[in-house]
């Protein structure tokens, strides 16, 4: 019976650590530089859409907005990964609490 416990508690963490090193490896893709670059593109190309021209106090607004837009986008992502991590830990815990409480 303990065996099916330890696979789950394994393959859990197995599985979040995959997770979490897909994320760093996919970011670490692009220098720091590079991906400022490729933001920057993909926001002018944005703003463009919208049909703001380059200079006006429209497509400043645009751009400031998509600044913000991945702003917050990051800020939501570091807060996910940080409940995920503390909901982890947690179920972590209980399982060893329950595997003691078995003995």
């Amino acid at each position: 019976m303990g065996q099916p416990e330890k696979k789950t508690i394994t393959w859990t963490t197995l599985s979040i650590g995959s997770v979490v090193f897909l994320a760093f490896a996919l970011t670490g893709c692009m220098s720091v530089e590079e991906q400022r670059r490729a933001n920057l593109y993909e926001d002018e190309g944005t703003c463009s859409d919208f049909g703001t021209r380059y200079g006006s106090q429209a497509y400043t607004q645009c751009m400031l907005q998509q600044q913000q837009r991945r702003d917050q986008a990051q800020l939501l992502a570091a807060e996910q990964a940080r409940i995920t991590s503390e909901t982890t830990l947690n179920s972590l815990e209980t399982m060893r609490r329950l595997r003691e409480g078995k003995r």
